[in-house]
């Protein structure tokens, strides 16, 4: 996971980037919280986004930076500095579980696989917030705040 540091404005935040290499700025609608993401090589993304209560987050998987926000995963391509995809997530983005071959992460009522391209290869939603859960080669269980239990099978078997 990459360290989130956050700025007290966007101006605050452009100036500490300033002199290093910026491989781009993430903005979400309404952004009114600033921040940034800083590689092991010093490349920032800048990221501006509509504070809902969670930090983004950041991981490294070979040369691609995946960044969740608010309701979005986007993917960097750190070799050459670009965009790779933007994937709208059916609920505020929470967390990554998986990271390979392709993606699990999780919101606030389930979770989405997600290919190496971005496009979405299944997704389960829960009838209440998740609390907990398990995820195991072939399936994901769990319980929900109000004490429902859930249990999908994924698709196909992690590697």
């Amino acid at each position: 996971m990459l360290k989130w540091v956050p700025c007290d404005s966007r101006s605050d935040m452009e100036a500490r980037a300033s002199g290093g290499k910026v491989l781009g700025t993430l903005l979400t609608c309404d952004a009114n919280t600033w921040g940034y993401f800083q590689t092991l090589e010093g490349s920032h993304l800048n990221v501006g986004y509509a504070n809902l209560g969670l930090v983004p987050q950041a991981v490294l998987d070979g040369q691609r930076m995946l960044v969740g926000i608010n309701e979005y995963l986007v993917c960097y391509d750190l070799t050459i500095g670009i965009k790779c995809f933007s994937f709208r997530m059916p609920l505020v983005f929470h967390e990554f579980i998986e990271i390979g071959d392709s993606l699990i992460v999780r919101d606030e009522m389930g979770f989405v696989g997600i290919a190496q391209d971005g496009t979405e290869l299944w997704k389960f939603g829960t009838e209440g917030v998740v609390e907990s859960y398990m995820v195991t080669s072939s399936k994901i269980s769990g319980k929900t705040t109000e004490g429902s239990r859930f249990s999908f099978e994924l698709p196909m078997r992690r590697q």
